[in-house]
């Protein structure tokens, strides 16, 4: 009855000997008895078959370093995961877990080198004739992303500014870089004061991404390149402008538009912004075009007067869906009853009338009786 957690294991692994877990339960059940633990890990790395594995063979080998760990012999631990990095696993993931975990542990007992060493390793291209079979994990582990996070998270707290921006070229070189990171690149360049080249990782991630992935990239460097030199390189804001619209799906066009107007109306032109908000109205998603609309017969109104606003609110009416189309039609009616054009508010009101029904849109119909 003692034994019977263990003998009942071990009918478990006659059954299934490619099951994880219940390995890593029968290390539980020999709590305390180093050697047999050690015992029963060494057996499981070499009985588990990836290509048929229950679980994942990467916890064997990362609870078996730990376990040498918690028992203060370190160099065994680090012995125990260099076998680990040539041994087989189920996919490229576990294999970049492994190698994570192993920079850890020299992370952890301060050895700051040789952690950037291990990932240098891990994240060394193979040469032609290194690994017998090119399919291996052990040769396609050097496009993990996983790992290359990890290698620029290092070398941004321990190594140069130079090694770094290293790390991040070749990332996106390989092109395993994610939109994050190239971001956290250019961040790290400008806390450095590196304000140029951090405008070329930005560039360089433009073109490694596509829309809609691209947007953040894109919103950031814009925002960042204003603040930075607000009016003095204009012509060059505005080329990134115009290339960030050249291929901006409508979803995403909005906020790229109202950034550049705002840019021309306190660095540029007048002229130049309301060109901007006519093309947004039409530049944008359905659903924002009503906003944009407001906005731009806002400002015509601020610089030019009612006069110049009369062909936008008609454009507007007609190109809005119907409910968008009846509000701004009222919007239009109010505006010329307050500067006393009776007959043009009726006339608007009258339009409006055929898509509004008298059952359903009673505030359209209460609203043109007050007037009346």
């Amino acid at each position: 009855m003692e034994r019977k957690n263990e003998l009942m294991n071990s009918v478990l692994l006659r059954q299934n000997p490619h099951n994880v877990c219940e390995w890593l339960n029968r290390v539980t059940i020999y709590e305390g008895n180093f050697e047999k633990q050690i015992e029963t890990f060494k057996e499981a790395v070499n009985t588990v078959n990836p290509k048929i594995q229950v679980g994942k063979v990467r916890d064997l080998w990362l609870g078996f370093a730990k376990l040498y760990e918690d028992h203060k012999e370190l160099d065994a631990a680090r012995k125990t995961f260099e076998t680990a990095i040539q041994s087989q696993f189920g996919g490229v993931s576990e294999l970049a877990n492994v190698w994570c975990a192993y920079a850890e542990l020299e992370m952890k007992y301060k050895r700051p080198k040789a952690a950037l060493s291990i990932l240098q390793r891990a994240c060394a291209i193979p040469k032609p004739g290194d690994f017998e079979n090119m399919q291996s994990v052990q040769a396609r582990v050097h496009r993990s992303p996983i790992l290359w996070a990890m290698y620029a998270d290092y070398e941004e707290c321990c190594g140069t500014v130079e090694s770094c921006r290293k790390v991040y070229d070749k990332m996106i070189e390989l092109r395993v870089a994610s939109p994050q990171m190239v971001m956290n690149y250019a961040m790290f360049l400008e806390e450095n004061d590196y304000f140029e080249l951090a405008f070329q990782a930005y560039e360089k991630g433009i073109a490694l991404f596509r829309w809609p992935s691209v947007f953040d990239i894109w919103n950031t460097y814009l925002v960042k390149f204003i603040k930075r030199y607000g009016g003095k390189k204009l012509e060059r804001a505005r080329d990134l402008f115009e290339q960030c619209l050249e291929n901006c799906p409508p979803k995403h066009a909005k906020y790229i538009f109202l950034l550049y107007a705002k840019l021309e109306e306190e660095h540029g032109l007048a002229r130049h912004a309301l060109s901007i908000y006519n093309r947004a109205t039409s530049g944008v998603d359905r659903t924002d075009m009503h906003l944009m609309y407001n906005i731009y017969i806002k400002k015509v109104q601020e610089m030019y007067g009612i006069a110049q606003c009369r062909p936008i609110f008609e454009r507007a009416i007609s190109e809005l869906p119907e409910d968008k189309s009846r509000s701004m039609s009222l919007r239009y009616a109010q505006l010329e009853t307050t500067v006393g054009e009776i007959d043009r508010a009726r006339a608007i009101y009258a339009h409006a009338a055929e898509i509004s029904d008298p059952k359903v849109h009673v505030k359209f119909w209460d609203t043109w009786k007050n007037f009346e």
